[in-house]
């Protein structure tokens, strides 16, 4: 009974182990302060190849009612050695304002390189689900949140310079007092491009860790400042 009531805990602990590595956040993995979550990761392991990411984010709840803190500035920061080609792909020339006029249709159809959904703040009006898309739109990335209805409520742009890309949010009044924020973006890019000219190519070299790192830097104002989080993702040697 001893020596079967020991193997009983060896396999017990073994069990123990495998289970807390799989909902056990990866290593080097952190979410900043205000956030529930952040998760970013690309679509392949290999290295060099072409490759689709996908973001997760959310702040975290904040009570009816209260301002949720809006975004000034949007900074993520992709593996070193990651590279973006916006030329790979159908670029869309159409202005903010032709865009919030006719919707999507003022791009190319391959323009749209992701697409996803986002959670907007309205003061005093509560929460708005909406859609988010992804346009290449050379020499900057636009993302064009969308009603149901297909109506464009708001276009940012963001400038894309090597692993880096970066957006400034201009402030919204909202009646009441309240600014407009947003509290949750889920977006995922396909593998745009070829394999030859990919629109986005993972980093040459896999570290000796198995995995690539991408820091996302969002700022608020004053006491949040700039909120760091860190993500990881598996790739191959």
């Amino acid at each position: 009974m001893a020596r079967s009531g020991r193997w009983r805990w060896i396999v017990v602990g073994t069990l123990v182990v495998c289970l807390s590595a799989v909902v056990s956040p990866a290593v080097g993995d952190t979410t900043a302060p205000l956030y529930a979550k952040m998760k970013q990761r690309f679509t392949t392991e290999r290295p060099g190849a072409r490759t689709g990411w996908s973001f997760d984010g959310a702040l975290k709840p904040y009570p009816a009612g209260v301002q949720v803190p809006p975004q000034r500035e949007l900074r993520f920061v992709f593996p070193r050695g990651t590279r973006f080609r916006l030329r790979s792909v159908s670029n869309c020339a159409a202005t903010d304002q032709q865009i919030i006029a006719d919707g999507l249709a003022a791009c190319p159809a391959r323009s749209q390189v992701g697409t996803g959904d986002a959670t907007l703040f309205l003061g005093a009006a509560g929460l708005l689900k909406t859609t988010a898309y992804v346009v290449a739109a050379r020499p900057t990335v636009a993302i064009v949140f969308t009603t149901d209805s297909g109506a464009v409520l708001r276009v940012l742009r963001a400038t894309v310079n090597r692993n880096r890309v970066a957006a400034t949010i201009p402030a919204v009044q909202l009646p009441g007092g309240y600014e407009l924020a947003v509290t949750q973006v889920r977006v995922s890019l396909r593998g745009a491009g070829t394999r030859a000219n990919p629109f986005i190519r993972t980093p040459k070299t896999c570290p000796r860790s198995g995995r690539w790192k991408f820091v996302y830097l969002p700022r608020y104002d004053e006491p949040y400042g700039v909120q760091r989080s860190t993500s990881t993702t598996r790739c191959r040697g």
